[in-house]
């Protein structure tokens, strides 16, 4: 299922773990059932992919990133 893209070049699908293409590198210890893959538009291949745990963690990284460089922008001008 897609999910959306980024303006970067990126969209997000989510697939069966079985569908997994890097499962070696998978970082999940929570059996999870599905994975989200970042698809680059370039190349169409997947580039990343994460459970949905870690996506979860990672998106709430970026958030307080992109908030607190806002914040601090905000308090210098």
């Amino acid at each position: 299922m897609s999910l959306g893209g980024f303006q970067s070049g990126f969209h997000a699908r989510t697939v069966p773990r079985s569908q997994v293409k890097w499962e070696t590198y998978l970082i999940c210890s929570h059996g999870c059932e599905e994975v989200i893959q970042l698809i680059s538009h370039v190349s169409g291949e997947v580039e990343f992919e994460l459970c949905r745990v870690e996506a979860e963690r990672m998106g709430r990284v970026l958030l307080e990133a992109a908030r607190s460089k806002r914040e601090s922008s905000t308090r210098l001008s």
